[in-house]
């Protein structure tokens, strides 16, 4: 059997797989547009099946002994993508623990893909941020804040345009925890950029 397949699924099982993921990706992203988020929930599970079946048999930590191996990165980062975007749907439907439990499960892939100073990593951090202040928990917003602000300065810059949105709502919750000198500090950093 060929190394790069799971060892339960057969070449065109795999084609069949990738096209699946692929046509309810689409269509959960099409029916987010639509504002249709039941229906985006429901094609982003389906999805989200297809890539732990491509992804099946790889546990967190053998990503790097993989990294030269293109098609299983392909399916962990359908699967981290996957993961992100019923993330975000469960976030907008105020189902908070389980846009927290897919977005832990999107970080460890991510980590184990990219390591901690990615744009990928810095993405799946800053959606923990949002979520955790949906949530009430400031300090945990806040050090991931802080971590994506530093990932993308050290990757991006300084002033890059990227920096703006981290900023706003780092911003925004140090109004909420009456930080105010320090929320307007950031505000105005955002201005500048």
């Amino acid at each position: 059997m060929d190394a790069k397949m799971s060892s339960s699924t057969t070449l065109p099982e795999r084609q069949e797989l990738k096209a699946n993921w692929l046509k309810y990706s689409d269509e959960g992203h099409k029916a987010f547009e639509s504002k249709r988020y039941a229906f985006s929930e429901i094609k982003f599970l389906a999805a989200l099946k297809a890539a732990e079946t491509l992804a099946d048999g790889l546990k967190s930590g053998e990503v790097a002994k993989l990294a030269k191996d293109s098609e299983q990165r392909e399916d962990l980062e359908r699967l981290s993508k996957t993961l992100n975007n019923l993330a975000a749907i469960y976030h907008l439907q105020g189902k908070y623990q389980l846009a927290e439990e897919a977005h832990e499960r999107c970080l460890d892939v991510r980590l184990d893909l990219f390591g901690e100073e990615h744009l990928d990593t810095a993405v799946t951090l800053f959606n923990l941020a949002v979520l955790h202040c949906a949530k009430r928990r400031w300090e945990k917003a806040e050090i991931l804040y802080k971590r994506v602000l530093e990932i993308r300065e050290k990757l991006l810059g300084q002033n890059d345009k990227q920096l703006v949105p981290v900023l706003k709502n780092y911003s925004t919750m140090l109004q909420k925890v009456e930080r105010k000198d320090e929320a307007d500090a950031m505000e105005a950093r955002a201005k500048e950029i």
